[in-house]
């Protein structure tokens, strides 16, 4: 038998392409409104990985298996948006500029979506169709010196959406390195992967959070 040799990796060095979409709709299939993209994303941290059981006889394991387990996100910006606090955390200000945070107040599910770029121009996507978040930490401090620019930090579950009749799926990986059709061009593919996702409200030139399209 022939030994296959693996590719050598390619490492991932930034990060962007951050987009949410309010989870509107489940059940026969999953629909999305208010798509947006924003710039600011610093860190992001996507766990859903579950744990392992073990099943003995005899005096010895004999049969291991995986759980689903949680789905756990971190997400680190320069700052929220006011577009994007609106989808994500449900925030929305009346017209004197206040924003009332009323007991029992939920969050929106959403989709959240970032893009890992390689040196050698390939990337790969990472989509969860269904998550919420907790609020964004109010933190305050005084620069002593130099300038010190805030950062906001929130943390969230990523759930399996509700699908009528068929498995649900938690997280999606599009990777442009393994493509195959497209003819190679991975924008194309990323974005006929995420329209297939999201639905056809997607295009490419979404609608960034400053009213600029990308």
């Amino acid at each position: 038998m022939v030994v296959k040799q693996a590719s050598a990796p390619k490492a991932y060095f930034n990060i962007t392409g951050l987009g949410f979409a309010k989870l509107t709709k489940e059940g026969a299939k999953l629909e999305y409104s208010d798509i947006t993209k924003t710039r600011g994303l610093q860190k992001i941290g996507v766990e859903t990985g579950g744990d392992l059981k073990t099943a003995y006889a005899d005096g010895g394991p004999i049969e291991s298996g995986n759980t689903d387990g949680e789905g756990k996100i971190s997400l680190q910006m320069h700052a929220f948006p006011k577009e994007i606090r609106k989808i994500v955390f449900n925030e929305e200000y009346d017209e004197y500029g206040v924003y009332k945070e009323t007991q029992g107040k939920q969050n929106n599910y959403v989709a959240i979506w970032f893009r890992q770029e390689r040196r050698d121009g390939t990337f790969r996507t990472v989509l969860l169709p269904k998550v919420m978040f907790t609020n964004p930490k109010i933190d305050g401090e005084t620069a002593e010196k130099d300038w010190d620019f805030s950062s906001e930090e929130v943390e969230g579950e990523a759930l399996f959406p509700l699908i009528d009749n068929k498995k649900s799926v938690r997280k999606y990986i599009f990777d442009s390195a393994n493509m195959t059709n497209h003819s190679g061009n991975g924008e194309k593919g990323e974005e006929a992967f995420l329209k297939k996702i999201l639905g056809e409200e997607y295009t490419g030139n979404v609608t960034e959070d400053n009213g600029e399209t990308l």
